[in-house]
């Protein structure tokens, strides 16, 4: 029972990671990150909620110290590396423009 539960608790981590994933590239791959600070302050809330939600099921039992770090990393330096692709992106689109 505790192996069921420990397996539910990483795929609910691993699906709510990837929803953040889908909601920066299709809500804020279209929007202008350099001249919007919101859309950053919206990322770090949204890893916020995720880092305290993969730290309770770490304290809960249902996922390790390592998983949890695990979590939290990939889905940081995902996050980074799109956040990064985007900005290069509207770079060369205003060096075409110039």
């Amino acid at each position: 029972m505790d192996n069921l539960k420990q397996k539910n608790g990483l795929e609910i981590l691993k699906a709510d990671g990837e929803k953040i994933r889908q909601d920066l590239t299709g809500q804020f791959g279209d929007l202008c990150l350099m001249q919007c600070p919101i859309v950053e302050e919206i990322i770090d809330t949204q890893m916020l909620v995720y880092s305290k939600e993969v730290d309770f099921a770490k304290r809960c039992g249902l996922i390790s110290e390592q998983v949890a770090t695990d979590l939290v990393n990939e889905l940081s330096v995902e996050i980074e590396d799109l956040y990064q692709a985007i900005t290069q992106n509207q770079a060369s689109q205003l060096d075409k423009k110039d």
